[in-house]
């Protein structure tokens, strides 16, 4: 399975152009805040601020899941909602499998936006919601987002919580994604996410 679908996503020509300068891996967006309140290696365990998703369920094969949410998603930032408001891309994109064959995708929101005032989406499929802050342990890697590599970060971080066990998963893995489809495979920078909760 291959979490990069980008090549047939519909992302308009304009929004390509602004997305040159990613051709390199230059994050140019917004990107959630968060601390790091410990490093190890490439692991960390971030403090992310309470943030305003806009998510998206889609049952079906990945590939096909995944083109009609991101393209669900980016419609309604750029534009496809009741005040038909354009709103600014962030990273990163959130993805995770709820259930069997079913695909939630989130685009977090600019930090001045709530979930009650944000543009209604025109699509009802795309639910808005306020997520409190949280703790995530996350590894980094780079380049195609493929099956393999998922499998690979993924046993890496349970491993290292297995082994700290004052770190308490509270979820399955997310994968996060920051660049977008013009950026060179080699250049791309994805995480593993997993929701922890600290006891002392």
């Amino acid at each position: 399975m291959n979490y990069d679908s980008h090549s047939q996503l519909d992302i308009p020509i304009n929004e390509k152009v602004k997305g040159l300068p990613g051709l390199f891996g230059l994050q140019l967006e917004e990107q959630a805040p968060y601390e790091i309140l410990k490093a190890d290696g490439g692991i960390e365990i971030r403090s992310y601020k309470s943030q305003t998703r806009a998510s998206i369920s889609i049952t079906g094969e990945f590939k096909e899941a995944y083109k009609e949410a991101f393209n669900s998603l980016a419609g309604y930032i750029f534009g496809s909602n009741k005040t038909s408001e354009k709103i600014q891309m962030t990273t990163p994109v959130i993805l995770q499998e709820t259930a069997s064959k079913e695909w939630t995708m989130s685009f977090i929101l600019p930090q001045q936006f709530v979930a009650q005032t944000a543009p209604t989406p025109d699509d009802n499929r795309i639910h808005l919601e306020e997520c409190p802050l949280h703790l995530v342990a996350s590894i980094s890697y780079a380049g195609i987002n493929n099956e393999e590599k998922i499998n690979e970060y993924t046993g890496i971080l349970k491993k290292w919580l297995k082994k700290r066990p004052w770190y308490i998963p509270l979820s399955d893995f997310k994968t996060a994604q920051y660049d977008g489809p013009l950026t060179i495979p080699f250049f791309r920078k994805n995480e593993i996410h997993i929701n922890v909760k600290h006891i002392h």
